[in-house]
């Protein structure tokens, strides 16, 4: 199960398909995953099998993500198989993903190693959606004004089957005279 890795002389371990792991996994050796983990994972090199279930966050230097990861993304470099399922948000330096893998959450290129952390990603959320503290205070100071959107207009109301069809009680042509 823990052998020495051959490639990188880092220890190497292996969840298999039928292991259930609860609680957080930190280690800078390889961990394979291709059974079900609930908790965080820090690792230097992680590799999902398409049969593996990760039910928190992950950060590693080298993710090949082959299975589902419910939690955030973070990896130097970042391969995505064509089975992958991300619900998430993801933070790398390199990415590479096959046709067919799904992500719902944002992405967010790293600009270093220094660069990480998934806090960093949540803030970045945060400043997305709110705007600065400088911007609201020029903003009650009478300085630049919000652009206005525009209204959107409602469709025409459909008339009632009633007014349709509505006819009066006397059958003769009401014609106007233009004068």
């Amino acid at each position: 199960m823990f052998a020495r890795g051959a490639k990188t002389g880092r220890e190497f371990s292996f969840i298999g398909p039928d292991v259930t792991v609860t609680g957080n996994i930190v280690t800078d050796g390889r961990l394979h995953v291709d059974g079900t983990v609930t908790g965080d994972i820090r690792c230097g090199s992680l590799t999902q099998g398409s049969s593996g279930a990760v039910h928190g966050n992950i950060v590693a230097e080298e993710a090949e993500l082959a299975g589902l990861v419910d939690g955030a993304v973070e990896a130097g470099t970042l391969t995505l198989a064509a089975s992958a399922r991300i619900t998430g948000d993801v933070l790398y330096e390199t990415v590479g993903i096959a046709a067919g893998a799904q992500v719902e959450g944002r992405f967010r290129r790293r600009k270093g190693p220094s660069d990480h952390g998934a806090s960093a990603a949540r803030e970045e959320g945060l400043r997305a959606i709110s705007p600065p503290p400088s911007a609201m205070a020029e903003r009650a100071s009478g300085g630049e004004r919000p652009v206005r959107q525009p209204t959107r207009r409602s469709a025409p109301r459909r008339p009632e089957p009633a007014e349709l069809f509505a006819h009066s009680a006397d059958p003769t042509p009401q014609i106007e005279a233009a004068e």
